[in-house]
């Protein structure tokens, strides 16, 4: 427990009843104190919050407080001799009036602690049934990679032996040659690897991504993409989009929902009738304007005595060997968290309709709106339109990827308009950079052992301010809580791997023009 107190009496009182009842207790006699504790590492379970100080108060606490994402989380009771405080503290989780009855005061924090511990026993189940369908899924994801990576690698292969066997007589590289046939079918391979890859990374996104305005029907065809191969034996896949506006949502949250429910609809049709049997994708706002997504299916339908209970936990129609019964509660909590509803219609022999229902994304300049979009990652990221962009000076560019060959492929393909300079350590960057030299834009891995992206930001900003601004971050993905927390706090460019390469120049180019402010 931290106690924020400004009275000395007060704190030793409740320091000696929480310690008595086995909390560990650290105490502040103001706002500013209490949040230094927070800023230096302490995590309270909760924090006891006085109203009325001096210095910062606890309504000025509490701001700074949700206004840190390490430390928004933990809960507060507040506490005030002035009992007309108590509609201004209702954002606290609990509100108690001074003089402090003890027994109030320990009953409050056993309701809070145990409504925590269930939050967190509901967040461990749901990254339960995540792994639960990644682990369902994982074939179906392989055989989608594997297909296109063994015609890639095969054309390579004839590429290379082409090439061995023109060593001294130059095979035809004209658009119609083999070589050039076997690059085109290679190139298209991996194209499709990387897309499986990019929905892969959506639905993997962490929990605490935030909220904001989120394409549903890009969701939707991502979660289908991913288990295309579990559907396609079993029914045809039929997408009936009506153009439907964004929503309020986390993307990952809502794909693991539609995955489930895509992966629950093929497993209620039997294998081998493909040509009599379906799977609608649906989007439509209704009469209230509301945006619904249908996950319909012409499988075998369910019963209306279990109907009523197919959300609750632990039900299934499933043998135990192919699902836990949490999948559909699961997503019914989720999507209620996020402010939507999950209905059902079904019909034995005919099938079943899953809706998901959401309000429309709030008119822009809503502070509902502006609130939740604050919590997500604003980075800008260039698109392929940048390709446009015209040709500058001859630009001066930094790469730094602790991959060799990444550094050597983009250094190559960028030499004809620009000196490149490569480094695979962040620190040489950093000692280049010190020693003066400037460049136009930087390109930099975000994850590299040992100094990483971020650390190289943070030394860039500090020789260099300009130069700061310059670079451009290249992810693979931003899979740590500090790498997701970083880019949700600078404006730098953002390119996720494998990018264009059309992308990257015309980012050069762009930099290469732009004046420092």
């Amino acid at each position: 427990m931290l106690i924020v107190d400004d009275e000395q009496d007060i704190r030793e009182i409740f320091e000696t009843v929480l310690r008595y009842d086995g909390y560990e207790v650290l105490s502040a006699s103001d706002g500013q104190q209490a949040m230094d504790l927070l800023r230096r590492g302490a995590r309270p379970d909760a924090i006891l919050l006085d109203l009325m100080m001096p210095q910062m108060d606890g309504w000025q606490f509490r701001v700074a407080q949700k206004q840190d994402p390490m430390l928004a989380a933990i809960p507060v009771i507040a506490v005030s001799a002035d009992r007309t405080a108590k509609a201004a503290a209702i954002d606290a989780n609990a509100y108690l009036a001074k003089p402090v009855d003890v027994n109030a005061l320990l009953l409050a924090l056993d309701r809070l602690l145990l409504a925590r511990e269930r939050e967190q026993l509901q967040a461990r189940l749901v990254e339960a049934d995540r792994l639960t369908s990644l682990g369902t899924i994982a074939a179906s994801v392989a055989h989608e990679i594997n297909n296109p990576l063994a015609y890639a690698i095969a054309n390579l292969e004839l590429v290379a032996n082409l090439l061995a066997e023109g060593s001294s007589d130059r095979p035809a590289l004209g658009s119609g040659s083999p070589i050039a046939l076997a690059l085109a079918d290679s190139r298209e391979g991996l194209l499709r690897i990387r897309s499986i890859v990019r929905d892969l990374r959506t639905f993997s996104r962490p929990a605490d991504d935030g909220i904001g305005p989120v394409d549903v029907e890009r969701v939707l065809d991502s979660s289908a993409n991913i288990v295309s191969s579990e559907v396609s034996q079993r029914a045809r896949l039929i997408k009936d989009y009506g153009g439907v506006p964004r929503v309020l949502a986390n993307d990952a949250r809502l794909g693991q929902v539609c995955l489930n429910l895509i992966v629950n609809a093929a497993q209620s049709i039997p294998e081998g009738h493909v040509d009599e049997n379906e799977i609608r994708l649906s989007t439509r706002r209704d009469s209230h304007g509301r945006v619904q997504i249908e996950v319909a299916d012409t499988g075998e339908g369910i019963a209306a005595p279990l109907l009523a209970h197919i959300f609750e936990p632990f039900f299934t129609t499933k043998p135990r060997s192919n699902g836990t019964g949490l999948g559909l509660s699961i997503c019914k909590d989720l999507v209620e968290r996020l402010g939507g509803t999950l209905t059902v219609e079904s019909e034995v022999g005919k099938g079943s309709l899953f809706r998901i229902s959401f309000p429309e994304l709030s008119a822009p300049g809503d502070a509902s709106v502006e609130r939740h979009e604050a919590l997500t990652p604003k980075i800008e990221a260039a698109t392929a339109a940048d390709a446009g962009v015209p040709r500058a000076r001859r630009g001066q560019v930094l790469i730094v990827d602790d991959e060799p060959r990444l550094c050597a492929i983009l250094a190559r393909l960028l030499a004809s308009e620009h000196d490149v300079t490569t480094f695979t350590s962040a620190a040489a960057a950093v000692d280049r950079i010190a020693g003066g030299q400037r460049f136009d834009v930087i390109f930099s891995d975000l994850m590299m052992p040992g100094m990483s992206g971020m650390d190289l930001h943070a030394e860039v900003v500090r020789l260099a301010p300009q130069q700061a601004k310059r670079m451009v971050f290249l992810t693979g993905g931003a899979f740590t809580p500090k790498a997701s927390e970083f880019l949700g706090t600078v404006r730098n460019r953002l390119l996720d791997k494998p990018f264009d390469y059309a992308v990257l120049a015309a980012l050069a180019r762009e930099f290469t023009n732009l004046r420092d402010e």
